[in-house]
């Protein structure tokens, strides 16, 4: 379970998937020179204060040198989001680094052992928080195909909850995490549990063991920090076995594009992503549903949206590797 950075990072994304219940309505909107001001506002009282409440549900309005229409496809396509990244977060004269601007935040100190990630909540929403990260974790179990012996690989694991838990009932476990603190975190929990689960330090597509493949690979509030998406999800294919499959969970997916993601794929335009980019320089990607299925269908993938009625967090895109989904892969991303 990837609450891999810092605790705003699940109320977050629980703010993004409950916004799509919400049905379209006028909107409020700020400019990109406004951001600074926006995290003024939202460092004095979070998301929860009183003054973040006329910016709760503003979207970025995108800045004038945007271009829209773009083939999503395209280099120049990607190139315009770095920028766009590089706008709102501030970054000036060097192009995105994951393992610079990746950096986990707010962990100092943690114990991974008897409260990792969302135990070490004590606010009034702590309960209804970790409800949704059970949740989600039961669904993954549910959906993942997996019975004790086979491997599992989990990218952006952070605490590693679902790993955990997967080890626990006897499946090999390895998480690969761009952050070193979370690799010994994951490490001192499988010592503590005597349980086959491992942490590499890594970034996404990396192969964490020579010539080991896996039944299932996932991601938990991960993918949408994977900017490198386009060589990562055909790369799967090379690290899955025959019958494998992807899990995404946690992550921000729109079933159609509007005011925080209106385009295929790119940068978020919510106002708290947009505050949170400024603060810590992560980049934070959203996904238009036809764009994802297509995406893992050009590299040989079949793919399912799986509902969760409790909890949008608990919502699952499974896609099942398909027969020549290794030619798929090579062929499908000309």
């Amino acid at each position: 379970m990837t609450t891999r950075r810092a605790r705003v990072l699940s109320p977050r994304i629980k703010a993004w998937l409950s916004s799509l219940k919400r049905t379209v309505r006028p909107g409020v909107y700020f400019n990109l020179e406004e951001v600074d001001e926006l995290l003024r506002v939202y460092r004095e009282g979070g998301a929860q204060g009183a003054a973040w409440k006329p910016y709760e549900h503003a979207h970025m309005r995108l800045p004038d040198w945007f271009k829209s229409g773009l083939d999503p496809w395209s280099p120049e396509y990607a190139a315009q989001q770095h920028r766009l990244w590089a706008a709102i977060a501030a970054v000036d004269g060097r192009p995105y680094d994951a393992a610079i601007d990746e950096a986990d935040f707010g962990w100092e100190g943690a114990d991974p052992i008897l409260q990792p990630g969302f135990y070490q909540r004590r606010d009034a929403l702590a309960v209804d928080s970790a409800a949704d990260h059970v949740l989600a974790t039961g669904m993954l179990l549910k959906h993942s195909g997996l019975k004790p012996g086979d491997w599992a690989l989990e990218y952006g694991a952070g605490f590693a909850q679902s790993a955990l838990a997967l080890a626990r009932l006897g499946v090999n476990v390895d998480t690969i995490d761009v952050s070193p603190r979370f690799c010994d975190f994951v490490n001192r929990q499988a010592e503590h549990f005597q349980v086959p689960l491992q942490g590499f330090h890594g970034q996404f597509g990396d192969a964490p063991r020579t010539a080991q493949r896996y039944r299932l690979i996932w991601f938990y509030e991960a993918f949408h920090h994977c900017v490198d998406f386009m060589r990562v999800v055909p790369r799967l294919t090379e690290l899955l076995e025959d019958g494998g499959r992807v899990i995404l969970a946690g992550e921000p997916i729109v079933e159609q594009e509007y005011a925080a993601v209106p385009y295929p794929w790119g940068v978020r335009l919510h106002s708290e992503v947009a505050v949170v980019m400024r603060q810590t320089r992560w980049f934070e990607l959203g996904f238009s549903e036809a764009f994802l299925f297509e995406l893992f269908r050009r590299a040989g993938f079949a793919g399912r949206r799986v509902d969760c009625a409790p909890s949008l967090f608990g919502r699952l895109y499974v896609f099942d590797r398909t027969s020549g989904a290794r030619t798929a892969a090579i062929d499908g991303l000309d």
